[in-house]
């Protein structure tokens, strides 16, 4: 693995030791509100968000699905549990693998579930071919992203679907903001938070055809503040290596939040 995914999956692990995963109710990605259902706690959120992206893979009991940076398993699980499909779900951090394949054990799908440490910038070939793939929150730690979405291609069968859900740019950050999109990118490991219009040339480039592309910021909005509480009340008790970085990416998250121009996508395009 490159020097670059090395640290991705350190940073990963760091917080997954300062106890980051139950702060947040078991998912680490954000979540999706409804109108009017501010009140919805963090847990149902993300479950709600994961469920957005089960619905655009259109799959079909028995298929098989490529989890893109699958973190500690739980978006995964579900999708196998409620869609009845098989998951392989695949990460550059090794407890993520641990705690992701313990999740599975104690699963009614707990058969059509793997886990493994795997690059998403140089997937192993002997991975199979799948129906559908999908991307939470993980293609932004890619520094080619087009590359990636290139080589993800050749997994999936023709007509088969990719969902990415992700952080966008509405426009450029400029003055203290452009200190908080930086601070966000190197205390989260991130190689960079695409435009709208970026995210577009990638999937181009890579050959995959668009289908939908909706910013759905706004609905994402409170993740960041609620996500920066959970972090600042487990900062207390975290390892003394990782406290710091879990205060800093709180107050990064929540100002990032605040920012009109933070979006966030959810995308969904086919293989020829």
């Amino acid at each position: 693995m490159t020097s670059q995914t090395d640290a991705v999956g350190g940073k990963y692990d760091q917080f997954a030791q300062a106890g980051t995963t139950e702060a947040l109710g078991g998912n680490i990605h954000a979540g999706y509100w409804d109108a009017g259902a501010e009140h919805v706690p963090m847990a149902a959120a993300t479950d709600r968000l994961t469920d957005l992206v089960a619905e655009r893979l259109a799959l079909r009991p028995g298929d098989r699905v490529l989890d893109v940076g699958c973190g500690n398993g739980f978006p995964a699980v579900r999708i196998a549990e409620t869609r009845e499909v098989h998951v392989t779900g695949i990460t550059v951090s090794r407890q993520e693998v641990a705690r992701a394949a313990g999740l599975a054990a104690e699963s009614e799908a707990e058969d059509r579930l793997s886990f493994r440490l795997a690059d998403a910038a140089d997937l192993p070939d002997d991975l199979g071919t799948f129906d559908a793939v999908f991307a939470i929150e993980s293609l932004l730690h890619l520094s080619d992203q087009a590359a990636a979405l290139t080589r993800l291609r050749r997994f999936v069968r023709p007509g088969g679907r990719l969902v990415v859900a992700d952080l966008c740019r509405r426009a450029p950050f400029t003055g203290a903001d452009e200190a908080v999109l930086a601070g966000m990118v190197r205390t989260l490991e991130i190689a960079g938070v695409n435009s709208e219009r970026q995210h577009r040339a990638n999937l181009e480039q890579a050959g995959w055809n668009l289908l939908e592309l909706l910013d759905i910021g706004e609905n994402v909005r409170p993740s960041y503040e609620q996500a920066a509480a959970a972090f600042r009340r487990i900062a207390d008790s975290a390892p003394p290596f990782a406290a710091a970085d879990v205060i800093t990416a709180a107050e990064l998250m929540a100002a990032f939040g605040e920012n009109p121009s933070s979006g966030y996508v959810l995308i969904t395009a086919q293989r020829p």
